[in-house]
């Protein structure tokens, strides 16, 4: 390789930082006339979107009042005999569904009030200025007048008057006047919007102000708008409608003429933030430009050194070459470039194929080829090019050590090491008989020797580890003691040598009926332990999944063995404890599986028993449980119970589909003792879809009958039944098959059922809606309920929660909760139904928050779908 002499390197380098440093200046002159165009561009996007919807806003709103007033004509009678306080009540009736006017009221030419929507009516007079109001009653146009701001006289606050001619029946003129506080119409301009920095006005076109956000006082003087000279869509370095600073200013022309929108951003404003990145930017290149000076002078410094350093290695490598050949390692170095620098006489001994082919610069990649045919023989191209592949990423990654085994056994320890000047120091050992050593001394110490399980020593130590692991994860496992039936027998009859056999045949099935994870263990004699670990957080499934793991160990060790030409039945007795719900060491946890594996032995073996009778029983239970279950889905023990839900009126528009289990010994299950057994098996997706297809027949039923005909029916959905993939087509099918209009299904899903995967929900509830099925949200409030899900799931009803309403009027956060779940119901254009309504009190603070429905015992309790029916026929609701 051709070396450069420092006297030629460092010009060129002092050129190079030179030009480096000018690519940095013209990089950072482009970077900070980029920040300013996206600055501008921000600025002049958030002004048109604000401009935009003040404008609709204003528009709306003073649409919405021009249309108030223009219906009093027709609603009032307007004669000097007409009942005053009547006329106040209508006008009180319509001025209530506009938030944005406070008052409206009909006064005549003398400013008298004839009627007024607020309580106090005539009595309170309105502060309107004369010219307004004699302009408004003189003029023939029937158009909607707007006084300039005024001070409320019943208010004390600002307001604006919007206002229209009236003719009375008698000839008067009149005019409708509503009243609109300035900080309303302030809501109406900003919309809620963060408006730091924006100016906005409100005013006509001959510039006089009807409302400024923020109330600053004028500069100066500032020109009227025109309708006839327009702004351009976005007009920089013009005065601000209010503090008169150069900015931008974009103004919109309403639909009422002469009245305009306008919103200005000061530029200084408009660019405060990319003042701020320009200096940050400015900094960050100064800053550079000096590491880049100061990293050159280090460079040239550094070359001066370097020769120095080579002559240095010069002089030592003789002293190294006599070192690496008295060494008992193997050795090889290579430089930079992955090639052979130097190699030992030892490397040759331990890789004898190398033997007058490596050569320097020979690459390190030649050298793995060369050895790869030696090391997989038999090995495909693919797989070679695969493990020189793997060779040189472990080299790269800088694993530092690791093992070779040459294909005649012997295992070879590699240590690389890099160098300074980025080469390789590879070292070879042959560790192969401190391998075997070490191999067998820890394989007597321990595993057993005739099953090669492992023994109790590697036993206590794994479950100590297990029961520290459980204590942190919360996770229950279970430890399974097993003896064999009657082994001293075959000992005795058949000899030790047919035992041991049989000793090793069970330890096969034990570890082919048991996960990669769990341990299988041999005590001694023939006493065997099986350690399962993370079964569940909860004790009860932990147990009922050590009793299924240690039940198909008995059919895996009852089946018959071959044992020298004897068939031998074998049989075990198995004690089973559980750990990780409390504290416990494994010597305490062996005692108590040991305690339970004699208990069986006690009933004649072949079984299993927990330590805990209590745990048992509760087990067996459980599978009595489970057993009952299924077979009441074969002889339709299974039964719906309809619960009404109501109208506040009373009206009945639907019912809730509740299971009822008839047992033929236990009388009627209720769902609480079931349904968390069913959810932990399969059976929860056969009883939904009994469910789903019972109250869609149902549905069907009722087309004919008058009174039920229009009913909604609610289904509970579970999160399994759910999250099947082929839900949406079950659905479908269903209603297909049973004839039941999609749009009287309601399907209820728990909030947590729907956040455990957003989009598969949306998807789902989309595909059926588009089928005319309703879909509500169970138990709402429970939750962590958020308007960022609930304005994408294609819902059409919320519940609240029992718990809410049976505290209503006890305690005010459950007010408050429930009140908020309605508002946010209204907003989103959804039914509100409070459930588990109890009594009138309960129902009369719905009525007052602005329930739609409700459900509960107020109004029946669940029952028989005839009991329903003739609930409906004889009106008892």
């Amino acid at each position: 390789m051709t070396r450069f002499p420092p006297e030629r390197i460092k010009p060129a380098l002092w050129l190079l930082v030179a030009l480096l440093v000018a690519v940095l200046a013209g990089a950072t002159a482009w970077q900070v006339w980029s920040l300013r165009e996206s600055a501008v561009r921000t600025s002049e996007e958030t002004v048109e979107r604000f401009v935009s919807g003040a404008e609709v806003a204003l528009n709306h709103n003073m649409l919405s009042i021009d249309l108030l007033l223009s219906g009093a004509q027709d609603m009032l009678q307007l004669q000097p005999s007409a009942d005053v306080q009547a006329e106040s009540r209508m006008l009180a009736v319509v001025a209530r569904g506009n938030l944005l006017v406070s008052r409206v009221a009909v006064v005549d030419a003398q400013g008298r009030v004839r009627a007024s929507s607020e309580p106090s009516g005539a009595l309170q007079e309105m502060s309107l200025p004369t010219a307004f109001l004699a302009g408004v009653v003189s003029s023939a146009a029937q158009r909607l007048y707007i006084s300039t701001p005024v001070l409320s006289f019943a208010t004390t606050q600002q307001v604006l008057y919007f206002a229209r001619p009236l003719a009375g029946r008698d000839g008067q003129r009149l005019a409708a006047v509503a009243e609109v506080p300035l900080a309303k119409l302030a809501n109406v301009l900003t919309q809620g919007h963060e408006v730091s920095g924006l100016e906005i006005v409100f005013e006509q076109n001959d510039g006089r102000r009807m409302l400024a956000l923020p109330d600053l006082p004028e500069a100066g003087p500032i020109p009227a708008l025109r309708n006839d000279v327009p702004l351009p869509d976005r007009a920089w370095n013009m005065p601000a409608r209010i503090s008169g600073k150069p900015a931008l200013v974009v103004s919109r022309q309403l639909v009422y003429p002469n009245l305009r929108v306008s919103v200005s951003l000061p530029e200084d404003q408009a660019l405060e933030r990319w003042e701020y990145e320009r200096n940050m930017v400015a900094a960050a290149a100064l800053v550079f430009c000096a590491m880049v000076l100061v990293a050159a002078a280090v460079t040239v410094a550094g070359f001066d050194r370097m020769a120095q350093v080579r002559k240095d290695i010069a002089d030592s490598k003789a002293l190294l070459d006599q070192a690496l050949e008295s060494m008992v390692s193997g050795f090889v170095l290579l430089d930079a470039q992955q090639r052979v620098v130097h190699w030992n006489r030892r490397f040759i001994e331990l890789f004898p194929w190398m033997r007058g082919v490596i050569a320097p610069g020979m690459s390190f990649r030649k050298v793995l080829e060369q050895s790869v045919v030696h090391h997989l023989p038999a090995g495909s191209d693919a797989e070679r090019q695969q493990w020189i592949a793997l060779r040189l990423a472990q080299q790269r990654e800088g694993t530092g050590a690791h093992e070779q085994v040459l294909p005649d056994g012997h295992c070879i320890h590699v240590l690389e090491r890099a160098t300074p000047e980025g080469g390789w120091v590879i070292t070879y050992h042959d560790v192969t008989d401190l391998r075997r050593a070490n191999e067998e001394i820890e394989h007597l110490a321990f595993y057993d020797p005739l099953t090669g399980l492992p023994n109790r020593r590697l036993l206590l130590d794994r479950l100590g580890q297990a029961l520290v692991l459980s204590q942190r994860s919360g996770k229950v496992g279970a430890l399974l003691f097993l003896d064999l039936d009657h082994f001293k027998a075959l000992n005795d009859t058949l000899g030790h040598e047919v035992g041991d056999e049989l000793l090793q045949a069970v330890a096969q099935r034990l570890l082919a009926n048991v996960r990669v994870a769990d341990t299988v263990a041999r005590l001694g004699g023939d006493e065997f332990v099986v350690m399962l670990s993370d079964l569940s957080t909860s004790t009860q499934e932990a147990a009922a999944l050590a009793q299924r793991i240690g039940e198909k160990i008995l059919r895996g060790l009852s089946e018959p063995y071959v044992l020298r030409g004897h068939v031998h039945q074998g049989a075990a007795s198995i004690g089973a404890t559980l750990f990780g719900s409390s504290a416990q060491s494994a010597i305490e946890l062996l005692r108590q599986a040991d305690i339970a594996m004699y208990q069986v032995k006690a009933r004649r073996g072949n079984a299993l028993c927990f330590f805990d009778p209590k745990m048992q029983t509760a087990i067996n239970d459980r599978a009595q449980l489970e057993a009952d279950l299924r077979q009441a889905l074969i002889t339709q023990q299974l039964v719906l119970h309809f619960q009404p839900q109501a109208s506040l009126q009373g009206e009945v528009v639907g019912a809730e589909c509740l299971l009822r289990w008839q047992h033929p010994q236990r009388g009627m299950v209720p769902p609480g003792q079931f349904i968390a057994v069913a959810e932990e098996s399969d059976l929860i997706l056969h009883i939904g879809q009994w469910v789903l297809h019972s109250a869609c027949s149902q549905l069907a039923r009722w087309q004919d009958q008058p009174q039920c005909a229009h009913l909604q029916l609610s289904v509970n959905v579970s999160a399994r039944q759910f999250r099947q993939s082929d839900f949406v087509h079950q659905v479908i099918e269903t209603l297909q098959v049973t004839g039941a209009r999609a749009h009287l299904l309601t399907l209820e899903l728990t909030e947590s059922l729907v956040l455990d995967n957003v989009e598969d929900a949306i998807d789902k509830m989309h595909q059926l809606r588009t089928k005319g099925v309703r879909f509500s949200v169970d138990d709402f409030g429970t939750g962590y309920s958020s308007l960022a899900y609930l304005t994408r799931l294609p819902l059409h009803q919320l519940k609240i929660d029992q718990s809410f309403v049976r505290n209503l009027g006890v305690r005010p956060s459950d007010d408050v909760i429930v009140q908020t779940i309605i508002g946010m119901g209204r907003n989103l254009d959804l039914e509100v139904l409070a459930e588990g309504v109890e009594t009138e009190a309960q129902k009369a603070l719905l009525i007052a928050h602005g329930c739609d429905l409700y459900q509960g015992y107020l109004l029946a309790r669940p029952m028989p779908v005839a009991d329903f029916e003739r609930m409906l026929n004889s009106g008892a609701a």
